[in-house]
């Protein structure tokens, strides 16, 4: 296993929560599991996993879930060159709705089918893909790509990465949101639950951005994240 940032092979432990070991790269700080899955395997479990929670909650929230999207959509809309947009794990197919109706061009991909069935439903002029991102079957550039609260998720995080940047259009941007590992450790000591193996991988701040321009990635910008966590445009 390597730093996806460094491509260092040195681990050091980190802590260990039930049965999932977890360990930090030192010379960047990245935190990932010991033991990652496959893409398959990761696949499967998000697959079989949270769909109807995810749909009662937004069900349950929809009202300013919906505001919330609908902002992010108009920060997003005025970063863009273009209108055509892509969500990476469009949930529900809230966002993709709320960039419709603010003039975007939006389409969703989800790895999940019941979440995929579900907005498809719910939303059935907008176009939803039921796949992975590395499984993607698209001949398409986009000018914007919404990624919220997916990247953690994901096991070869390097891989995912490439395919969100070759996904882009020159000068596309990406909305990228994830946790912040700073928030879930108190010095080096990790004081909350790091939620194995749905999460599987952390950054901070600092390690973000060099990942990302490592990757190809010419500018990352830092957003105000109401509530914590990281939220950042990269621009290609």
């Amino acid at each position: 296993m390597k730093c996806p940032i460094t491509g260092d092979s040195e681990t050091e432990f980190l802590c260990e929560q039930g049965p999932f070991v977890w360990v930090r790269f030192p010379a960047s700080g990245f935190v990932c599991l010991k033991e990652l899955p496959s893409e398959s395997e990761a696949a499967e479990l998000q697959n079989n996993s949270m769909g109807h929670s995810y749909i009662a909650e937004y069900e349950r929230k929809w009202k300013s879930k919906f505001k919330r999207s609908k902002g992010r959509a108009k920060q997003l809309k005025r970063h863009v060159p273009g209108r055509r947009i892509v969500d990476i794990g469009s949930n529900v197919g809230l966002f993709v709705h709320a960039a419709n109706t603010i003039g975007l061009d939006c389409m969703g991909v989800e790895i999940n089918q019941t979440l995929v069935e579900y907005a498809q439903k719910r939303f059935p002029e907008y176009q939803f893909v039921n796949s992975s991102l590395e499984q993607l079957a698209i001949n398409e550039h986009f000018d914007g790509i919404y990624c919220s609260e997916v990247i953690e998720h994901v096991p070869d995080v390097r891989h995912f990465a490439q395919c969100l940047f070759s996904l882009l259009n020159d000068g596309g941007v990406l909305y990228l949101t994830t946790p912040n590992l700073d928030e879930f450790q108190s010095g080096a000591k990790i004081n909350r639950d790091l939620l194995a193996p749905d999460h599987k991988l952390y950054f901070n701040k600092s390690n973000i951005k060099d990942f990302l321009i490592s990757v190809g990635f010419r500018k990352v910008q830092f957003r105000f994240a109401l509530g914590g966590g990281i939220k950042l445009f990269a621009t290609k």
